[in-house]
């Protein structure tokens, strides 16, 4: 395939998936800072000990994506301890732990609507990049992880042209579309739900083989699960209920993500 090719494929590709995942004015003004709301939310005892007793089996104790049962699942369960997760609001956690994450994606979530935007799963390009591109771009992002990049200069304009809208320039998770109108090199909540990857962050990066990273990039994460079966998180709003999910959200928040466990009395 020609570079003017794929670059014009490329480029109508990308502009199919902002319109199929806009986000609305109304929540750029509302997600200048961290979310607050929700932490009123829920009872951290509880949700402490629903933790200790489900969520520690993939997510672990420290909250370090490393439970007994991690290395079973493909990808890796999430890391809470990482600074990915500031980006990531509470709404959005609690419908992921209530509905399951590809439900949460295909707005199969019986009415509960996250506040001011569409949950936006990562597109597809295999219909504008060949196998081995893919497989040179994931090289080239590893090494942004590694903090030793692959000079590729194909590579870097595909990650310029169609993943930096997301991905930011230097992988870091802040382009243009999750930061909107927030400053530069501030903290910043995404506007998109879920977070785009911070392929700095090796914690992060550590949860995804390369296989998984090429069938999500060739087919998007819905169709790599739906059809290349790998693992996301499940639903457990048939075995909590809402008090119950919602302790378990400022447990995690309030213990891992800020970094703030409690003492008992």
């Amino acid at each position: 395939m020609s570079v003017h090719n794929w670059h014009k494929k490329l480029t109508i590709a990308l502009a199919m998936s902002l319109l199929a995942s806009f986000v609305s004015p109304a929540f750029a003004a509302k997600m200048k800072a961290p979310p607050k709301a929700e932490m009123n939310k829920g009872d951290y005892w509880l949700g402490q000990d629903i933790y200790e007793e489900i969520c520690f089996s993939c997510h672990g104790i420290k909250g370090n994506g490393k439970g007994p049962s991690f290395r079973s699942s493909r990808p890796r369960p999430q890391v809470f301890t990482s600074p990915y997760m500031k980006r990531m609001t509470d709404d959005y956690i609690f419908s992921i732990v209530k509905f399951g994450k590809i439900n949460v994606l295909l707005n199969k979530t019986k009415g509960f609507k996250l506040k001011g935007t569409t949950p936006t799963a990562m597109p597809a390009f295999g219909e504008v990049l060949e196998d081995d591109q893919i497989r040179k771009l994931l090289k080239w992002e590893r090494g942004i992880a590694a903090g030793k990049m692959f000079k590729d200069a194909e590579s870097e304009e595909i990650f310029k042209d169609a993943c930096s809208q997301c991905h930011g320039l230097k992988g870091q998770g802040d382009g243009e579309r999750p930061r909107g109108d927030q400053p530069l090199g501030k903290p910043f909540v995404s506007e998109i739900q879920p977070p785009p990857m911070d392929y700095t962050r090796k914690e992060q990066m550590d949860r995804f083989d390369d296989e998984f990273l090429f069938w999500l990039i060739k087919v998007g994460r819905l169709d790599a699960t739906t059809e290349k079966k790998f693992d996301f998180m499940k639903a457990y709003g048939h075995v909590l209920n809402d008090k119950e999910i919602w302790g378990v959200v400022r447990y995690v928040r309030e213990t891992f993500i800020n970094g703030k466990p409690r003492k008992k009395k």
